[in-house]
């Protein structure tokens, strides 16, 4: 791990811009306000600790290195002489203590090379920033310590207000002589109540800090079961980052032996019960949500304090081997890295098309590895547990009013979210096979008419609908959405709700199998141009993480693809069953004439292109073509099958259950279990009437059922109906 930090601090040195006014100062990266000034204190940071190790050629240089970074920073703050290489100071807004928060763990190690300057300068910007908190402090149009659920509403701030209370009650302890000193320790509490909040606590009495918690809430920033609408959509990377703002401070109060806030772990614990279901063996998150930035950066970065604290804080047994994985395979990728970066060949798109997020998330990386040097010294670790993590972390998970279900088992990963940051998405993969998943639109058709640019985003896409249960083993989901939503066409042309996407799916209780059921039809009463449609639309991501090979087995035989491919490519695979890696296998039931594998010669995971993907889909159409009113541009039935290998795959029974109503769908699966289970879903408007294994059954509008001879689950409305969408 130190020898990734030298082999980086190496290629940071390229990254370092001096001061014009004086060149004592240096920044790392492009040095803008708001991420460029964080990026600069990561850099501070993880230079600082790797000077402070014993051993490490260079040492000098990179603590003067760092150093330099930090007279930088304290020079071009607000309170400042000079401005940055923006032509602007920072300070005094929501964000600003963030990067100070993250690089205290190795500032600390530079105290005793500050000159008297340097420690009153560092003070200048911390009583600055804190009387900015406690007196003025805004987060867009709201003021103070804010809280609310969904993220269109500007108000929900779990992470900051943790890092705003942590900054608080550090700087409260630091300089016990200034005037607000009380005053921002009780005002850390508020921020850190109200940081993991959900809406019980308006109601909550227990004390906490003298005072009932009811009294500090100002708003939920969760749901009840502790999904977070982060960014408008399920942010699994927000509550790991939210968690890790907790964890800094937690490691450093330890370390210095300080007072620790009582009101620092509020609903930690719960939270870190619910998003333990949300991370693979390998420590790797489950994006359950989606990702609008890199593949495995930034949110998946701030897991790794988030564990050292769970094992230390909860005595979680399973989280240093988490934190031990992901730091495995985060150094594999610095290894396949020649320039001593950590990202160089896998985000080689963004390297030259956005240098300053490009340093950014290079700075994440480094503080991270910097902040596991300075912390799992700290730890007292837990003894080992004897339950496999798998079988641990096991169970259902459902937050009904958000969307979204999953469940978990020593053989399936499955889940779904109707409020994805591509709107919707499933997945079902291996538990112990974190390198197979991918989120974009994941199992979702794909359809783009003209000037709809981007399919991993929900820009021209609207939720209509859904229902969702959960039950014992798995759970059932139903739903619509909109297509081609307020679409722009140069020069003055504009149209809306061009096709309506339907969707069931269905992770049976056998604990392997996924039933999805897909149809598409355009708009009754306007024509529509698309530029592209996919059926099925299974990701299989194709980059270091599985060694740039995946073998794909069909009644054709077995071929493997190489990544990355040189051109696009388009690959027919005929018969009605494929398996992936003999460990993942896709059965159509109907509507499908064998598969499509969508290749790129370019990655496209994500909006940066940041993880090679290839696309197992039913068809796929491509336009521009244009598309009558009322046109069925997709209808298939499928089953996805985690952990089996080729020969189970062929051996699959389904069938496709014929209705009169033809908005409904149905299928039969014998589960891996030897059960025969019945789906079927209801894409009409009106409650339908239909003979399942010979009983009438009533299935409401918008609706699925699963079925067995002895069980039947039906998806059922949210309770409540605040959606933001």
């Amino acid at each position: 791990m130190i020898s990734a930090l030298e082999r980086w601090a190496e290629w940071a040195d390229g990254q370092r811009f001096v001061h014009p006014a004086d060149s004592s100062l240096a920044c790392y990266g492009p040095g803008y306000v708001h991420w460029g000034v964080q990026s600069n204190w990561n850099y501070a940071a993880a230079l600082a600790t790797l000077a402070a190790q014993p051993g490490v050629a260079d040492a000098a240089k990179w603590r003067d290195r760092a150093v330099s970074a930090l007279r930088y920073a304290l020079a071009t703050h607000i309170t400042g002489s000079l401005r940055g290489n923006d032509g602007k100071q920072w300070g005094h807004t929501w964000i600003s203590t963030l990067g100070i928060e993250r690089a205290m763990h190795g500032i600390h190690h530079l105290m005793p090379f500050l000159s008297a300057d340097d420690t009153e300068a560092l003070r200048r910007v911390f009583v600055s920033e804190a009387n900015w908190l406690y007196r003025d402090a805004r987060r867009g149009n709201h003021a103070g310590v804010v809280g609310g659920k969904w993220g269109s509403s500007g108000k929900n701030a779990p992470e900051s207000n943790i890092w705003c209370g942590s900054f608080l009650w550090r700087i409260a302890h630091a300089y016990p002589d200034e005037p607000d000193a009380v005053a921002w320790k009780d005002r850390a509490h508020e921020y850190f109540v109200n940081g993991i909040s959900i809406e019980a606590d308006a109601n909550d009495s227990t004390l906490i800090a003298g005072k009932p918690i009811r009294e500090r809430y100002a708003g939920a920033n969760f749901f009840p079961n502790y999904a977070l609408d982060h960014h408008q959509y399920l942010n699994v990377g927000y509550m790991a980052i939210s968690m890790s703002n907790a964890a800094i401070l937690h490691f450093d109060v330890k370390r210095d032996g300080g007072e620790r806030p009582e009101s620092l772990d509020h609903h930690e614990g719960d939270m870190w019960r619910v998003l333990r279901k949300m991370v693979f063996g390998d420590g790797r998150l489950a994006r359950v949500g989606g990702d609008s930035r890199v593949r495995y950066a930034y949110g998946q970065e701030y897991l790794l304090p988030s564990l050292l604290y769970v094992a230390d804080r909860f005595g979680d047994t399973h989280a240093l081997d988490l934190a031990r994985g992901q730091t495995e395979w985060t150094l594999h990728e610095a290894e396949s890295n020649r320039d001593g970066s950590f990202y160089g060949s896998r985000l080689k798109w963004l390297v030259v098309t956005n240098p300053h997020y490009y340093t950014r998330i290079e700075s994440d990386r480094a503080a991270v590895l910097a902040m596991l040097v300075n912390y799992l010294p700290l730890v007292d670790a837990p003894s080992s547990s004897q339950r496999p993590y798998d079988i641990e972390v096991a169970g259902e998970w459902i937050e009904s009013e958000h969307g979204a279900a999953l469940t978990r088992g020593e053989h399936r990963f499955a889940s779904f979210s109707w409020r994805s940051q591509s709107l919707s998405q499933g997945l079902c993969v291996p538990p112990q096979r974190s390198d197979l998943a991918e989120w974009a639109r994941n199992l979702c058709p794909v359809v783009r008419f003209l000037s709809d640019n981007e399919i991993d985003r929900r820009e021209h896409r609207r939720l209509l609908r859904y229902t969702i249960a959960s039950f014992d083993g798995g759970f059932v989901t139903c739903g619509s959405v909109s297509e081609g939503v307020n679409v722009s066409i140069d020069e003055g042309a504009s149209c809306t709700d061009q096709a309506v996407t339907d969707i069931a799916f269905a992770a049976l209780p056998d604990g392997n199998t996924c039933v999805v059921l897909q149809r598409v039809v355009t708009a009754p009463d306007r024509h529509g141009i698309i530029t592209e449609v996919k059926g099925l639309h299974l990701n299989i991501p194709n980059d270091l993480f599985n060694g740039y090979r995946r073998t794909v087995a069909s009644i054709g035989g077995t071929r493997e693809l190489v990544a990355p491919v040189t051109e696009d490519e388009a690959i027919r695979v005929s018969g009605s069953w494929l398996n992936i890696d003999d460990v993942l296998g896709v059965v159509s039931l109907y509507g499908m004439d064998g598969f499509t594998i969508d290749r790129a010669s370019e990655p496209r995971g994500g909006r940066y292109r940041s993880l090679i993907v290839d696309e197992v889909c039913s068809e796929i159409r491509r336009g521009p073509a244009r598309v009558s009113p009322g046109e069925v541009l997709v209808d298939l039935g499928c089953a996805v099958v985690s952990d089996v290998d080729a020969k189970a795959t062929a051996a699959v029974v389904g069938e496709s259950i014929r209705f009169d109503d033809r908005n409904v769908r149905g299928v039969r699966v014998r589960g891996q279990d030897g059960v025969d289970y019945t789906v079927v879903a209801n894409f009409g408007d009106a409650e339908a009437k239909v003979s399942i294994d010979g009983r009438d059954t009533l299935i409401p509008a918008g609706s699925a059922i699963v079925a067995s001879a002895d069980s039947a689950y039906t998806s059922q409305p949210p309770t409540r109906s605040e959606s933001d969408t």
